[in-house]
């Protein structure tokens, strides 16, 4: 089965963040989501327009075994109208194909029920009172709207589409669908400047693609059963559970506006995909600007600041110099190895590691943790945080925290507050490895 992105700039360039805490995640997201998908599939093509193809191709130098320049008529259009690109791109398929939004990743290929669906999409969602609030914004100035679109503001029940992929075998609905939205679209111009053209997409996509299939009773394969309100959507920007607990991420709405989510998307492009990622540090200082990055990246480097930092931790001596480049690199998929030992039962090692510090805002205490491009994470603590880390200003092994632990009880006996403690300092160990204050390695 045929894999598409479609990328139509809109006009904008480099620095725009199109919708993401800065630009540059925007890029970096589009390096990912490529190098996974071509894993797993001999054929990823993007349809793009001439500016996309100097930055996805020339620059960033991105895998795509195929890419057609056709979006550049679209330019006539507002760049708020982001969904038509994706859409116009839909109809021009003549196999099935599955469409992949470049802010979605996967760590595996997608069920083999889809290579012979007549419709694809990633889930169904609910729509909400902000989805409706959202809706009524709009339909007062509304010159025309489709048929399977009446009821919508009417029909406090009702369902659409997330489309962060999309795809299938039946081609002729595409046709019909594309049309129409195009049609949803163009007919309403006279009203473009008294609407939130933004929000208007997920209308002319999402909620047109749902009520056309159900209206011609033509199914369609979702990737997961489950149902999500559409603003209340959660795990899919959870990168330190990739790839074994998870293995397929959407960076929708806040997701790519998250700092933290972000960051760890940087660490997993640096660490696994150099090539593209230095191409994005030249590309911006050829720019007058810079990601603050310490220096070029290529796998070799890689492993080899990977062997420092394991030393390092094993040494519990960190020098200064690349600090914050090898935790992050260390850190990667490191919640995937504490679950596996926890699982097995198995004892580790952890290790406090520098980049951070206990302080006080507000008559509220704090880790201000250190990251990359002179920026702090800030973590609110309670006592058993401030205890924790205390008992970790040395390396331990875990067994051992538990029971210096377990010397805080009242009731070292009472068999039910160990075992409360225990489960408290094992999601705390979790988050505590989230944030890249310690880090861990196996005792054997």
């Amino acid at each position: 089965m045929k894999i598409i992105q479609s990328f139509w700039s809109g006009n904008k360039k480099m620095n725009e963040k199109y919708g993401w805490y800065n630009s540059e995640f925007h890029w970096m997201g589009w390096i990912l989501s490529v190098n996974q998908l071509i894993k797993y599939y001999d054929k990823v093509e993007l349809y793009t327009d001439n500016y996309g193809y100097e930055i996805l191709i020339n620059q960033l130098k991105l895998p795509y075994t195929k890419v057609h320049v056709v979006l550049n008529e679209l330019d006539i259009f507002p760049s708020e109208l982001w969904a038509l690109a994706k859409i116009k791109v839909y109809a021009m398929q003549e196999e099935p194909f599955i469409h992949v939004d470049g802010d979605v990743f996967i760590w595996e290929p997608f069920p083999n029920n889809f290579k012979k669906a007549s419709l694809i999409a990633q889930n169904i969602e609910t729509a909400t009172d902000y989805y409706f609030d959202t809706w009524n914004s709009i339909t007062p100035f509304l010159l025309h709207m489709p048929d399977e679109m009446s009821d919508f503001d009417i029909n406090m029940a009702n369902l659409s589409a997330n489309m962060g992929i999309t795809g299938g075998s039946n081609l002729e609905f595409f046709t019909e669908y594309a049309s129409k939205a195009f049609e949803f679209v163009e007919k309403n111009k006279l009203i473009w400047n008294k609407i939130n053209l933004f929000n208007f997409n997920v209308f002319f996509e999402q909620v047109l693609f749902f009520k056309m299939a159900k209206n011609n009773s033509i199914s369609v394969e979702y990737l997961f059963s489950e149902i999500w309100a559409d603003n209340l959507y959660e795990g899919f920007g959870d990168f330190h559970y990739v790839p074994f607990q998870k293995t397929y991420l959407h960076l929708l709405g806040d997701f790519k506006r998250n700092a933290s989510v972000c960051r760890a998307m940087e660490s997993y492009v640096k660490k696994f995909y150099p090539e593209n990622y230095s191409p994005l540090i030249e590309m911006y200082s050829k720019n007058g600007d810079h990601l603050k990055s310490e220096y070029p990246l290529d796998q070799n480097m890689i492993t080899e600041l990977e062997e420092e930092f394991e030393l390092e931790l094993h040494n519990n001596d960190f020098k200064v110099l690349n600090f914050l480049l090898k935790r992050d690199l260390n850190n990667v998929s490191l919640n995937e190895f504490y679950k596996g030992y926890l699982d097995k039962k198995r004892d580790f090692k952890i290790v406090r590691l520098p980049g951070f510090k206990i302080a006080e805002k507000d008559d509220v205490r704090i880790f201000e943790i250190d990251e990359s491009k002179s920026e702090i994470r800030l973590y609110v603590i309670d006592e058993v945080d401030e205890i924790l880390i205390d008992e970790l200003s040395v390396p331990i092994t875990y067994f051992d925290l538990i029971e210096k632990m377990n010397l805080y009880l009242e009731d070292q006996q009472d068999h039910e507050a160990v075992q409360e403690l225990a489960a408290v300092i094992e999601g705390k160990i979790e988050i505590y490895i989230t944030l890249k204050i310690i880090s861990i390695y196996s005792c054997n």
